[in-house]
Formats: structure tokens, sequence, C-alpha cells
């Protein structure tokens, strides 16, 4: 009798607890609104953060970084980006761009042969802009 009243004991407070127990909040969605930026080939990614109203992107790029500044200076206006500020000495270039109210900053760090380049777009408009043709 001992035996069976521990056993509905034990059901009753595994009960309580499974339905006290907290439900988890879903993962929140990150931007993507990177997600059409090109990247030089053999680009190595390095890190990818972000929140529901920003995105982040770090690659190391190969080349010198005056070549990777021309790259994303040329590529970038037929993609719909507006080139609104450009920056730039021997060792950091910074552009700031624009595409449909959607903010990008792109920072360019000269690392000997090769460069580190970190996107980072905010959600103006909330919600992610393909580029045209997409």
């Amino acid at each position: 009798m001992r035996e069976r009243t521990f056993v509905l004991a034990l059901l009753a407070v595994a009960s309580a607890a499974c339905a006290q127990q907290e439900h988890k909040a879903a993962p929140i969605a990150r931007p993507n609104w990177l997600m059409d930026v090109p990247y030089i080939s053999r680009s190595t990614l390095e890190d990818t953060t972000g929140t529901p109203d920003a995105e982040h992107i770090v690659i190391l790029s190969p080349g010198p970084i005056d070549s990777v500044a021309a790259f994303y200076r040329t590529r970038l206006p037929p993609m719909g980006w507006q080139l609104v500020s450009d920056v730039s000495d021997s060792l950091r270039v910074n552009l700031y761009l624009e595409r449909r109210g959607l903010p990008m900053w792109i920072e360019l760090d000269a690392q000997g042969p090769q460069t580190r380049v970190s996107f980072t777009a905010t959600g103006a408009t909330g919600q992610p802009q393909p580029a045209p043709g997409r």
C-alpha cells in the first residue's frame, strides 16, 4: 500500500511540474537584410550577429583594401544601393549606403594581403528589401 501511495504521490508531483513548466520563448528571428550583398570570391565568414533590429556580418576577403573597396563601390550601386558617404585612408575605408530607406555601413580594415570587411544594416524600414531583379 505504501508503494502505491508513493507512486501516486510521485505522479501527482510530476503532473504538477509539467503543468507549471515554463514555456521557453521561441528564438527571435534575425533579419537578413544583407542576404544579397556580394562577397569577393574566396572570402571567409568570420562572424554573424544580429538582433530583430540589426544585422552584422564580418568576412575576411582576399586582396588589398583598395581593391576590396573598389569592388563594393562598383558592385553595390547597380543593386540599388546609393553610396552616401565614402571616407578612407591607407588602412581603413568607411562606406555608408542606403537602399529604399535601409541604411548599411561597410567598414574595411587592411589586414596585410587581406581585408577585414564588416557589414552592418539596421531596419529603418522594418522589412528586408531584395535587390531589383532578384
